[in-house]
């Protein structure tokens, strides 16, 4: 493959996947934009990463819905937003 193939080929791949990405924020505050977010594997490989790090600090995902206990959820929340 020449060098010129090659450059060629990068620059088609580069342009492909810029357009296939897709803006999020288009899309109003609900689960039209959640679908959009779950089908980027960014942002699940982020939350997946941040589900490990709150998890290796011993935080627990609350169980029956209430109370004070877990913070999971909420370091996960933040973690998203902070990185």
């Amino acid at each position: 493959m020449s060098s010129k193939t090659a450059l060629a080929a990068i620059a088609l791949w580069a342009t492909a996947s810029a357009a296939n990405a897709q803006n999020c924020m288009q899309y109003p505050p609900g689960p039209d934009r959640l679908d959009c977010v779950n089908r980027n594997p960014g942002v699940l490989a982020k939350r997946e990463r941040c589900q490990q790090e709150g998890r290796q600090m011993g935080l627990a995902a609350r169980k029956g819905g209430g109370g004070n206990g877990g913070g999971l959820r909420e370091y996960v929340v933040a973690c998203m937003q902070r990185r």
